[in-house]
């Protein structure tokens, strides 16, 4: 229950961020990949170093290089992240169409064994829509689209919130009966 409380206030932290400082928070997202690649990257490092004292690989010469782009891309991320900001609104929008094309794939399997309203396909087709117009034209949508995302993570939170009390007070009622 506290792991999943905190994890939902955590969610909606960040869905109240991305609500109110729509376009920082683009730019911050950016900046965390760059620090994620350079720390994929040093630990990479550090490893082949640790173990060249006790053998030689034929590939670390290939890790490493592959290490030096990775800390170069790292860099570039943290230091100059706008030009990746249409990148990263185009691969938003592709986890969009990707989450939409599920939920309208569960909604047709979920249709054989019940029968469901037709307006079940409208959010998952809207959608599908607007990953669609986030691709065609990145920059213009990249404040809506974080609003869009703020809204759904802060929505998400309070899902979990609700459906954790919910199943916690169904626990507590099961002990006592």
């Amino acid at each position: 229950m506290v792991n999943n409380l905190v994890r939902s206030l955590a969610t909606i932290l960040v869905g109240v961020l991305l609500i109110f400082m729509n376009s920082e928070a683009i730019l911050l997202l950016v900046r965390i990949l760059g620090v994620v690649f350079l720390v994929l990257a040093f630990v990479s490092a550090v490893r082949i170093v640790m173990n060249k004292r006790e053998r030689f690989a034929s590939n670390d010469v290939i890790v490493s290089v592959i290490d030096l782009g990775c800390i170069a891309f790292g860099l570039w991320l943290l230091l100059s992240p706008h030009v990746f900001v249409d990148f990263i609104v185009v691969l938003l929008a592709l986890s969009l169409m990707g989450y939409a094309l599920f939920q309208l794939y569960e909604l047709f399997l979920v249709r054989k064994f019940v029968r469901l309203h037709w307006s079940y396909v409208i959010v998952p087709s809207l959608l599908v829509v607007a990953a669609v117009v986030a691709m065609l034209i990145p920059g213009k949508t990249l404040s809506l689209m974080t609003i869009a995302m703020g809204i759904g993570a802060v929505m998400s939170g309070l899902s979990d919130i609700f459906i954790s009390l919910l199943v916690d007070g169904s626990r507590s009622e099961d002990t006592e009966g």
